[in-house]
């Protein structure tokens, strides 16, 4: 049974469906969805979070942000468990990293956090499986 604090921190209100999503804006939320799902059911003994780095446009948002210390290309998904942490990234198929996505990972390489790329869902749980972490 899921604790109190868990229920609230993985709380999520689907969105309208007025709002228009691209390739990779839907493997990135069935992948969430999918790891909410986890945490609630006590399969995934990690926290994640969603940088949002669809605030990184120049809008007084992304100023906001970026001053709070959002790091342009940092990975879609960041991961903390008991013992230590991974970045992963969402690309559809096809999708292409940017220069400053190649430059995060390059960091997490040279400091021994593992980063990774997926495609699709089933990849990105896979991922997740080989850090330990789910079931």
């Amino acid at each position: 049974m899921a604790l109190k604090y868990l229920i609230r921190l993985m709380r999520y209100t689907a969105l309208s469906r007025a709002i228009r999503l691209g390739p990779e804006d839907r493997i990135a939320i069935e992948f969430a969805n999918e790891m909410r799902k986890a945490v609630l059911e006590g399969r995934l003994r990690a926290v994640f979070v969603h940088v949002p780095n669809e605030l990184n446009r120049r809008t007084a948002a992304g100023a906001i942000a970026r001053a709070l210390g959002l790091i342009p290309g940092t990975a879609d998904y960041l991961f903390l468990h008991a013992t230590g942490a991974f970045a992963l990234e969402c690309k559809a198929p096809g999708g292409v990293q940017t220069e400053n996505q190649k430059d995060f990972e390059e960091w997490c390489r040279n400091n021994s956090v593992p980063y990774h790329i997926f495609r699709t869902v089933a990849e990105g749980v896979d991922l997740v499986r080989k850090q330990g972490v789910y079931q």
